[in-house]
């Protein structure tokens, strides 16, 4: 296993537990948040602790739109049913993914 301690807090993955209705844990990476019509937004990758994982399952994003605090103080997340808005963020997502990784081919991503 890879020291962390080498790795700047920057590289590390943003991880977060969503409870689906069945009170079920899944772990996803954190790959973007953003602001489409005065509404929040996070865009989602599963997360799996073995690299190796990841490459058996298909890719997958997956948006929500960040809801109100729920009653402990903590974020909650809202599934994007609208299909224009989910084409929209979906869009907003692929030009600041794409913009994100030519700043990384080029040495220029922070």
């Amino acid at each position: 296993m890879p020291d962390n301690k080498n790795i700047s807090e920057d590289m590390m993955a943003d991880i977060i537990t969503l409870v689906d209705e069945d009170n079920k844990e899944h772990a996803f990476e954190i790959m973007d948040h953003f602001e489409y019509k005065d509404n929040a937004y996070v865009a989602l990758v599963p997360y799996f602790e073995n690299p190796e994982d990841a490459l058996k399952e298909d890719p997958t994003v997956v948006f929500f739109r960040v809801g109100p605090e729920d009653e402990e103080g903590l974020e909650t997340f809202d599934v994007v049913e609208d299909d224009e808005e989910y084409y929209a963020i979906s869009g907003i997502f692929e030009k600041r993914y794409e913009k994100m990784m030519e700043e990384i081919e080029n040495g220029n991503f922070e």
